[in-house]
């Protein structure tokens, strides 16, 4: 199946694969069992869900959580009783399936290098392994504050079922989006196609930031034989980079019930938006407790342009330097800065942030922030495309220069102060 998928036969998990897919869905039936009875975000999605399935009318209806819904509704025997059964099943084999794709993603991208063995390298196996359990921003800004809600720079958003539900779908789109770059083949398109519809019905934050990055790739970039891009625009790609369009506007004209609430509220504004994250109650609590441990008074009494100035100025380069850290330093180290997972890594992220920067949305969703849900998935795109390209380099094996070593160290930080968090998690059931 993942040999035909990726168009590889050298794509093949092996048995030990399959025993930490296993380890990591009873994990899952361990946190998320416990989690939907004590989180905010679990409970009401679930109930919000049940509620949904007393009409059956209403249970196939195409929304944003339609995969979530329909799946648990399966996987709990198909009753109302067993609903929660089957929400914690999806959930634990979404997390399976993200170290599946992940492990897959690894084995294609090096066996089309010529460097399978790498692939097998136990410490980047364990590197995928921390990808899906303890990659997180550097945790200073939490240590400062005590306060765990850091940023939306995080990949492993434990508490929101709908991010974990649609991470694996998420860097499989990114992935594919790149190898249809480098191969424009009708089977690429068709995965892409799937893989759009499925991330729409999952969670559709994540194609608000991939579908115009990968329409300026397929227009502007080419790709060559080793994988890297180039500059290069031509009418056929402008022409082949709109065919991509389709099943994502498909998609979202199914989203009824979504699209409705984003086209009567949204507003296109950067000063709006960077209020809208100011007022939100994780990031000023976050940044008042700062300001209390850091300078002995409370950002509580300064508001206006002063809070904005030190939310911008402070706080926001703090988190994204303490987040992106090891991107940033691999892609320093790197001799292959022009890698097409990379460069689509880097622009996605990009775009992520210009749309939680400029689009808010009014009203009582304005304070929640709708339009930076896309940053979780595709920071983990940016690491997953970093560690690879990071391992990909000659000159870091077996023998590493000191700033290859530095950003290996980055990444372990990474992954710890993401094990700390995951440890708060399970003491206190608590994500903040």
């Amino acid at each position: 199946m993942l040999s035909y998928l990726f168009s590889n036969e050298k794509v093949r998990l092996k048995w030990s694969d399959v025993v930490i897919a296993l380890l990591f869905f009873l994990f899952g039936l361990f946190i998320f069992n416990t989690m939907y009875r004590v989180q905010v975000d679990m409970f009401w999605h679930m109930r919000s869900m049940t509620i949904v399935i007393f009409d059956k009318s209403e249970l196939f209806r195409p929304s944003y959580d339609a995969m979530t819904r329909i799946a648990s509704y399966v996987l709990g025997f198909f009753s109302r009783k067993n609903f929660p059964l089957g929400y914690v099943c999806f959930l634990s084999l979404m997390l399976a399936l993200k170290y599946i794709v992940l492990r897959s993603i690894s084995i294609d991208y090096f066996s089309r290098q010529g460097k399978e063995e790498r692939a097998e390298l136990f410490v980047l196996r364990a590197a995928v392994v921390l990808l899906c359990l303890g990659g997180h921003i550097i945790a200073f800004p939490q240590l400062v504050s005590g306060y765990w809600q850091a940023d939306v720079l995080r990949m492993n958003v434990w508490h929101n079922p709908t991010t974990v539900a649609v991470m694996p779908f998420g860097l499989l789109l990114f992935y594919f989006g790149c190898l249809t770059v480098r191969e424009k083949s009708l089977k690429n398109f068709l995965i892409l196609a799937v893989l759009a519809v499925l991330n729409l019905f999952s969670k559709p934050s994540y194609i608000l930031a991939w579908a115009p990055a990968i329409f300026l790739s397929l227009t502007f970039l080419r790709a060559d034989e080793e994988g890297n891009f180039s500059l290069n625009f031509t009418l056929k790609r402008l022409l082949i980079a709109l065919l991509v369009a389709v099943p994502v506007l498909i998609g979202i004209f199914y989203l009824k019930s979504v699209t409705k609430s984003v086209r009567d509220n949204v507003m296109i504004s950067l000063p709006f938006a960077i209020q809208s994250h100011l007022l939100h109650i994780d990031f000023d609590r976050n940044l008042n407790l700062m300001a209390e441990r850091l300078l002995g008074s409370s950002f509580a009494a300064i508001k206006g342009s002063w809070q904005t100035f030190w939310y911008l100025v402070f706080y926001k380069p703090l988190t994204m330097i303490c987040g992106l850290a090891f991107p940033a330093a691999a892609f320093f180290v790197s001799k292959r800065k022009k890698d097409g997972l990379l460069v689509f890594g880097w622009l996605t992220l990009l775009i992520s942030f210009v749309i939680a920067y400029t689009l808010s949305q009014d009203t009582v969703h304005r304070t929640h922030l709708n339009f930076t849900w896309q940053i979780p998935v595709a920071v983990a795109a940016l690491f997953l495309a970093s560690l690879l390209n990071f391992f990909s380099e000659e000159d870091n094996f077996p023998k590493m220069s000191w700033p290859a070593a530095l950003t290996a160290g980055l990444f372990l930080l990474h992954a710890y102060c993401g094990l700390l968090y995951l440890q708060r998690l399970i003491f206190t059931w608590s994500w903040r």
